[in-house]
């Protein structure tokens, strides 16, 4: 024989569920940064490849000099970058490991020492040019007037979540960590 309750009150089923539904809601965006660090602390533990440390090795030198501990710390870092931040190339440029890595190292230089790093929440996504890019912009220039620019740039961070990128500038910046020019860093 059914719940005379439930027989009688059909219109609470509803509730129920609206209720169940916004409890569920409500703890999955309480629970969502503990997730995330759980996944991130994944991801720093996995074996770093072999492949990744030639290319370490070759195109990121800063990294040798490095103590052993910020060493370790980095690659864990260059892994969660390269899971979570998309790196695309734009006009013909190809995006595989050395670039990927290259840029994620350099990037990740600056998360070293931070005891919760965040990952650069508002990137979205990693634009890669083989070369400078040209960008048009209107300056004001007072009195309500303003001129169109064009400029060419070795790298860009926008507002809607893109750091942009010339991969020719991003190998000289990562070469010689000592003349001060690293345009990854600069953007990032």
């Amino acid at each position: 024989m059914p719940d005379a309750a439930l027989t009688q009150a059909p219109a609470l089923w509803p509730l129920l569920v609206l209720a169940a539904l916004v409890l569920g809601g409500a703890l999955a965006v309480l629970l969502q940064p503990r997730w995330r660090e759980r996944r991130r602390a994944r991801l720093r533990a996995q074996p770093f490849p072999a492949a990744w440390r030639r290319i370490l090795r070759q195109r990121v030198p800063l990294v040798a000099r490095l103590p052993a501990d910020l060493q370790r710390q980095l690659k864990g870092h260059i892994q969660v970058l390269l899971a979570e931040k998309p790196i695309i190339g734009c006009q013909g440029q190809r995006i595989g490991d050395e670039q990927r890595v290259t840029i994620a190292a350099q990037a990740g230089l600056l998360l070293l020492g931070q005891p919760r790093p965040d990952y650069f929440p508002a990137l979205r996504q990693i634009l890669v040019y083989p070369g400078a890019f040209v960008v048009d912009r209107v300056v004001p220039q007072g009195a309500g007037l303003q001129r169109d620019e064009r400029r060419a740039l070795s790298g860009e961070s926008w507002q809607q979540g893109q750091v942009i990128l010339s991969w020719a500038d991003v190998l000289a910046g990562a070469a010689d960590p000592a003349d001060g020019q690293n345009v990854v860093l600069h953007e990032f």
